[in-house]
C-alpha cells in the first residue's frame, strides 16, 4: 500500500501526510531522474485542509513516497499550478540531485571566492565524491542527513578552485563520467526515528550484497508484463579518438580501436587529461561500452506478487534474473540484467523496470 508524505526542508523531519490523487516517481543513478508530478483534488476537504496546512509549499517541501513502509522516492517540491476551476493543485518535483545544482563546492561563498582553492590527495574518486557532497551540505541552511561510505585510500587527485564557481552536480558528474569513475546513487531512506527522511550515498558497486529479484515471464501468473526490446547502434563506434590537452599540433591525442561490420570512427575530448597514459586509458574506456549493440529491455513488474518478497532489494544497480522461452525475437533461457532505473504511480502496484 502506498503512502505520501512530505517533510521541511529546513529540518528533513516535520512528518505531513497527504493525499494526491496521483503521484508518480522514480528512481535511477548517476543523475536526476527528471521532473514529476503529483496531482491533488482540493475539492475534497480532507485534501484541501493539508495543502492548505503549508505541506505543499514549493521549495520548503520535500515530498516522500512509501510503499509498505520502503520509502521509494524523495523529491524536493519546485513549483505548484492551481486550476480554480476544477480545483486541482498540480505540484512539481524532482529528486535530491536537483538541489545538487544548487550547491557551490567553495567553502567561501562571497565575493573572495576565486581565490578559494582545495586539493584532495591520496583518496579513491568515491571518497572525493563523498568531500564534495560534504562540501555542499556544510553551513548554515545547508544541512543534509546523509549516510555516507568509508573513505578509501588511493592514487586518485583532484583540485578544485574557486574561480570555477562548480556546483556539486558539474564536479560529481565530471568524476563519474570518468572511464573509472564510480557510479553514484542517493537512495531516500527514513531516519532512525521515521519522522524524517536522509540519504545513503552510494557508490562504485551499488549491489554489493548482490541483491536480486526473479520473474518467470513463462509463467501463466506471471509477476512481469509489458517486455520490450530495443536494440541500438546510434552510439557504437569502432575507433574511438580521445583529445587531451594542447592545440594545433602540440594537442594531445591517442586511439582505441575495436572491430565491427563497418568503420565507426567517433571523437571524445577530454582537454584536463595532461598525460598520454591517462588519456590512452580515457579513449579505451570510451570505446569499450561502444565496440558492440546496445541492447535494452524493459517490462511491468507488480510489486505485489510474492517472489518479490521485499521492497527492499528494489534499488538502482540491483539485478533482475528473468526467463522467457518460445520468443521469436528474445533468445530463450535466464538472462541477469541489472537495473537501470523504475517508476511507477501511487494509483498503480506496477512498477516500471529499464535493465541492461
Amino acid at each position: 500500500m502506498y503512502k505520501v508524505y512530505t517533510v521541511s526542508t529546513s529540518t528533513w523531519r516535520d512528518l505531513a501526510l497527504v493525499d494526491p490523487a496521483a503521484c508518480a516517481w522514480k528512481r535511477t543513478y548517476n543523475g536526476s531522474a527528471g521532473g514529476l508530478q503529483s496531482t491533488f483534488k482540493l475539492s475534497d476537504s480532507a485534501v484541501r485542509a493539508t495543502s492548505t496546512a503549508g505541506a505543499l509549499t514549493p521549495v520548503s517541501r520535500c515530498l516522500l513516497v512509501e510503499h509498505d513502509g520502503v520509502l521509494m522516492y524523495g523529491g524536493i517540491i519546485w513549483e505548484d499550478d492551481y486550476d480554480r476551476d476544477s480545483q486541482t493543485l498540480t505540484v512539481s518535483h524532482e529528486d535530491i540531485w536537483s538541489l545538487w545544482a544548487l550547491r557551490l563546492i567553495a567553502e567561501d561563498r562571497t565575493g573572495n571566492i576565486p581565490a578559494w582553492v582545495t586539493t584532495f590527495t591520496g583518496m579513491e574518486y568515491d571518497t572525493i565524491v563523498k568531500r564534495l557532497v560534504q562540501l555542499g551540505t556544510t553551513g548554515a541552511g545547508r544541512t543534509i542527513p546523509i549516510n555516507y561510505e568509508d573513505d578509501y585510500t588511493g592514487g586518485r587527485a583532484r583540485t578544485y578552485n574557486g574561480y570555477n564557481l562548480e556546483t556539486v552536480d558539474q564536479a560529481i558528474t565530471e568524476i563519474m563520467n570518468l572511464p573509472n569513475g564510480p557510479y553514484i546513487d542517493f537512495r531516500p531512506e527514513w531516519n532512525d526515528e521515521r519522522d524524517g527522511v536522509r540519504w545513503t550515498l552510494r557508490t562504485g558497486d551499488l549491489n554489493p550484497d548482490g541483491q536480486m529479484i526473479e520473474a518467470n515471464l513463462s509463467a501463466d501468473d506471471s509477476a512481469v508484463r509489458g517486455l520490450k526490446q530495443k536494440r541500438s547502434g546510434r552510439e557504437r563506434a569502432t575507433r574511438v579518438m580521445g583529445v587531451g590537452e594542447g592545440s594545433g599540433k602540440d594537442i594531445k591525442v591517442r586511439a582505441a580501436a575495436g572491430s565491427g561490420p563497418l568503420a565507426l570512427e567517433r571523437v571524445e575530448q577530454a582537454k584536463n587529461i595532461k598525460t598520454l597514459s591517462d588519456l590512452q586509458e580515457f579513449a579505451d574506456g570510451e570505446l569499450a561500452p561502444r565496440n558492440s549493440l546496445i541492447t535494452q529491455y524493459s517490462m511491468d513488474l507488480n510489486i505485489t506478487k510474492p517472489n518479490i518478497r521485499n521492497l527492499w532489494a528494489l534499488k538502482p544497480g540491483a539485478f533482475l534474473r528473468w526467463v522467457l522461452n518460445g520468443d521469436p525475437m528474445v533468445p530463450a533461457g535466464w538472462r541477469t540484467q541489472k537495473i537501470m532505473e523504475y517508476s511507477g504511480d501511487i494509483a498503480s502496484n506496477w512498477v516500471h523496470l529499464e535493465v541492461q
